[in-house]
């Protein structure tokens, strides 16, 4: 195997990583803004059915709370 073909192919590595950076980051913003869609329709549905209380991962004023992960609600 020559040097030229190491090279090549270390260059071809190189730009399929970077796309898969970049694949991976517009899939976490996707998420993100899943996960902020869900809080907000959890946060309507709260002050629908419970007269304006909130239930968890909610405080007291309708804010996620600080310990809550809410990937696994």
């Amino acid at each position: 195997m020559s040097y030229s073909t190491i090279e090549e192919k270390l260059d071809n590595l190189t730009d399929v990583m970077d796309e898969l950076l970049t694949t991976c980051e517009k899939v976490e913003e996707d998420i993100k803004g899943l996960q902020d869609t869900m809080t907000k329709l959890w946060r309507a549905e709260d002050m629908e059915e419970n007269d304006g209380k909130f239930r968890w991962p909610f405080d007291e004023h309708g804010n996620v709370m600080d310990n809550v992960n809410i990937s696994r609600r």
